[in-house]
C-alpha cells in the first residue's frame, strides 16, 4: 500500500509518499481502507519533534474509511464493505476514567497516529472497539473531520458547561477545532463572538453564525460588527498564550474559559488574585470522550449542521497540506488516499 511516510523530525519535506507494507491483522483487529483522513495541528507537533516518535511513522488521528478484513476474535459488529469512523483514543478501558466513559482523563491515553501508525495511507489496522458504524448520509469526507476537532469542540463545550443564551468569547475562530466550536456552540443555542487573526475571513465567519467577528490581539469589530459585549459567560480557546489575558479580562465573575490549544504559546505569566477573587473556573480540554463522537453523529442525523471543510488533498500532496496548514484557513483539511 501507499502512505505518506514522515521519515524523520522537520519541515513538510520529512513527508514521503512511498510503498510500505500492508499492516497484518491482530485477533480483536479491523484492516480498513482509508477513504478521508485529517490533518491536525498535532500531526505537525509529531512532525517537528515537539512529541518525539519512532522513525518512520505514519501520521493521522482522523480516519473514516470501509473494513476490508476483520480479525479472528472481533465481536462481530462489523464486516468487510462496512462503513466506519475511527474514535482516535487510545485508553486502557479499565481504569476508573475508562469504565465512566471518560477515556479522556485515561492516565494512559495514546493517540491514533502518534502512539500507533495513522491514516496518511490506504490502509490502517485499527482496534475494533475503536469503530463506530458511519450514518449513510454523512460523506467520509465530513465524517473524516470530526474525530479529534469536533470531538475536543463537544467535550469543551460540556467542560465549560455552556447553555442556550450565553455568551461565548472564541479565540482561533477559523481552525479546525474553533470552526468546530463555532458551529457547536450554536447547536446548543449559544451567542458566539469569534476572534480571529485574519481580517479576510470575517465575512465567513458571520455567514457560519457568528454574532460578531473580532480581530486580535485588540479584538477590533470587523464587518460592521457591534463592539464585543463588556463580559462573557464563557471562553473558548485553541490559541494560548495570546488569549489568554484578553479573554480573562472579559469573563464575568463565575465565568468558565477552557481552552485545548498553545498554537500561540504556552508558557505565560499569571495573576492569580482575579481568579480567585472573581471565581473563574480555567478548564484544560483534550480531545473528547467515545460518547462526544456517537452524540455528533446521531446528531448529524437530525440535519441541520454539518462539518466545515476547508479544502482536500491527495494523499501523495501531504507536505502541501501540511503547509497548508501552517497557513490561513476556515476549517479542516483532510487527505484523499
Amino acid at each position: 500500500m501507499h502512505a505518506a511516510v514522515l521519515e524523520g523530525p522537520g519541515g513538510p519535506e520529512a513527508l514521503s509518499y512511498r510503498e510500505v507494507p500492508t499492516p497484518p491483522v491482530g485477533p480483536r483487529e479491523v484492516l480498513l481502507r482509508v477513504r478521508a483522513a485529517g490533518v491536525n495541528r498535532l500531526d505537525v507537533w509529531i512532525r517537528n519533534g515537539t512529541y518525539p516518535v519512532p522513525f518512520p511513522h505514519v501520521l493521522g488521528a482522523d480516519v473514516a474509511g470501509e473494513v476490508e478484513q476483520v480479525g479472528t476474535e472481533a465481536s462481530g459488529r462489523f464486516a468487510p464493505g462496512d462503513r466506519v469512523l475511527v474514535y482516535p483514543g487510545l485508553s486502557c478501558g479499565a481504569c476508573a476514567a475508562c469504565r465512566q466513559g471518560q477515556e479522556s482523563f485515561c492516565e494512559s491515553l495514546g493517540l491514533l497516529g502518534r502512539e500507533r501508525w495513522g491514516g496518511y495511507a490506504e490502509r490502517i489496522v485499527v482496534p475494533e472497539p475503536l469503530l463506530f458504524p458511519l450514518p449513510e448520509t454523512m460523506t467520509f469526507q465530513g465524517a473524516a473531520a470530526l474525530p479529534v476537532a469536533y470531538t475536543t469542540a463537544e467535550h469543551m463545550l460540556s467542560r465549560a458547561g455552556v447553555r442556550s443564551g450565553e455568551r461565548v468569547l472564541l479565540f482561533g475562530a477559523t481552525g479546525g477545532v474553533g470552526t468546530a466550536l463555532l458551529l457547536r456552540a450554536q447547536r446548543r443555542r449559544a451567542r458566539v463572538f469569534a476572534v480571529t487573526g485574519s481580517p479576510t475571513a470575517a465575512g465567513e465567519l458571520l455567514a457560519m453564525g457568528a454574532e460578531g467577528v473580532y480581530l486580535r490581539p485588540e479584538l477590533t469589530p470587523l464587518a460592521g460588527s457591534s463592539p464585543l459585549p463588556g463580559t462573557v459567560d464563557a471562553v473558548l480557546d485553541s490559541l494560548g498564550k495570546e488569549a489568554l489575558a484578553p479573554g480573562l479580562a472579559r469573563l464575568r465573575k463565575g465565568g468558565r474559559y477552557a481552552y485545548c490549544g498553545v498554537t500561540s504559546g504556552n508558557v505565560v505569566t499569571l495573576d492569580l488574585r482575579p481568579i480567585y477573587a472573581r471565581q473563574i473556573s480555567i478548564l484544560g480540554c483534550f480531545l473528547g470522550n467515545r460518547e462526544d463522537l456517537r452524540v455528533l453523529l446521531e446528531d448529524s442525523l437530525n440535519g441541520g449542521w454539518e462539518p466545515r471543510v476547508h479544502r482536500t488533498f491527495p494523499l501523495s500532496e501531504a507536505a502541501a497540506a501540511h503547509r497548508a496548514l501552517e497557513g490561513a484557513h476556515l476549517g479542516k483539511l483532510l487527505l484523499l488516499p
